[in-house]
């Protein structure tokens, strides 16, 4: 691979104004569940969170269990200072999913929705999609430039978040032949639409040890950076440079999940804690200003973290079992931790811009009490804790939020005045 220029002051040539300022925003989808007294499903809608000024009154979203008024309002006056609205499509998804009508007059007021494009998904642990997987998503694409083609004004496209798995990123051919499938889908999109800005999402992954001294890692420690890791999918990005308007990279992170090595079956998980040194939490904020440096100066164009999460729940396996009990879980244990770690992405605000980045989004506004129910759920229990806002909706019990949000510690104040 090519040398990085760490220390040089790399100018980039900033085409579109969007990268010129930092801005954040929020997701994860077109509109957010609560339940009503009845228990059944009220779509509150993302959009109606930045332009319905009559948001406490008005008479569908009163309809919520517990619905606060005020701290719905105040909701609204926070989220009117964010830039970008993140949006999903799977390869399951419908069109009647996003309300394209909604998503245009957010657009009108000055907002940029993110579209997160998550088809091969996890399935890449698998392999490589075959010829046939491959001539499907191709067609899928078509589906998703005729939507996006309606929104007029500027759109972001992320390509494959959470793309480099191991069976991609090891293998030198799998890389160029992704790269290829990408590609070709880039070109599908922009044929057939307009106004779109281009991404391919890594992940961060690697060593994250405040007492990791790896020389690997090119860093003081290893919790604030990893570079070998960050290296791995290079071919891939070399290859699409030209695709690509910016690079992007994605941060979740919680203090319990799965055992990263062992992380046992879909129903029988091996879970696992980590201390916060194991994890580099307290230099969270840097290591992503390194990230953007790093991806920066190695590929020339500008960074965006098109999401975050930060799971706020902390375990303690008390007894010892190596089993998730519900009186060893605290729901807010680690609140303070997230707080610091927007605080400090805030506080780096100049510096983040300087390193190329401009600007992120929080991966989910609300936390879900069903979130991935039944399903493979990575963070385990702390799947319902994801969010930055929360209510007294009880993870894996309720199977929607509630109107009583609390907002965790500042950190809505904190993204919403920079």
């Amino acid at each position: 691979t090519q040398p990085i220029e760490e220390d040089k002051n790399i100018v980039l040539d900033l085409d579109d104004e969007i990268f010129r300022n930092f801005n954040v925003g929020f997701g994860n989808s077109g509109s957010f569940p609560f339940a009503n007294n009845k228990g059944e499903v009220v779509w509150l809608s993302s959009t109606d969170l930045l332009l319905d000024d009559n948001i406490e009154n008005n008479g569908y979203y009163k309809t919520i269990k517990n619905f606060n008024a005020q701290k719905f309002d105040i909701l609204q006056q926070k989220l009117k200072k964010t830039k970008y609205i993140s949006y999903w499509f799977s390869s399951y998804w419908e069109e009647n999913w996003h309300n394209a009508e909604a998503i245009q007059n957010a657009m009108n007021a000055g907002y940029v929705p993110v579209f997160h494009y998550w088809y091969f998904a996890d399935a890449l642990d698998g392999g490589l999609p075959d010829e046939g997987e491959i001539s499907a998503y191709y067609q899928h694409n078509i589906k998703i430039a005729n939507f996006l083609k309606k929104l007029k004004g500027k759109k972001i496209v992320i390509m494959e978040p959470e793309f480099n798995k191991n069976i991609v990123v090891d293998v030198e051919a799998n890389q160029y032949k992704f790269a290829s499938i990408i590609s070709k889908a880039i070109d599908n999109i922009k044929s057939n639409t307009s106004d779109v800005l281009f991404s391919l999402c890594m992940m961060d992954t690697g060593n994250r040890g405040e007492n990791e001294t790896y020389p690997k890692c090119g860093y003081e420690t290893c919790a604030l950076g990893d570079k070998k890791e960050w290296d791995k999918p290079h071919i891939i990005y070399t290859e699409l440079l030209d695709k690509l308007d910016f690079i992007s990279f994605q941060e979740m992170i919680g203090q319990f999940s799965r055992n990263h090595d062992n992380p046992g079956g879909w129903k029988t998980p091996n879970p696992q804690y980590y201390s916060n040194e194991a994890l580099g939490i307290n230099v969270l904020d840097k290591r992503i200003s390194n990230f953007a440096k790093y991806l920066k100066n190695k590929y020339k164009k500008p960074v965006f973290m098109p999401y975050i999460a930060i799971a706020t729940a902390t375990w303690n396996d008390s007894n010892g079992d190596m089993e998730i009990d519900k009186n060893e879980i605290n729901d807010s244990g680690w609140e303070t931790q997230a707080n610091n770690v927007y605080m400090g992405l805030m506080q780096r605000k100049n510096e983040l811009l300087e390193n190329g980045m401009f600007g992120f989004t929080v991966m989910t506004l609300f936390d879900n009490p069903n979130n991935d129910i039944n399903g493979y759920q990575y963070f385990l229990d702390n799947e319902y804790h994801l969010g930055i806002i929360k209510s007294s909706a009880v993870g894996g019990v309720d199977k929607y939020s509630f109107g009583d949000i609390e907002f965790k510690q500042d950190i809505i104040d904190i993204i919403s005045n920079y």
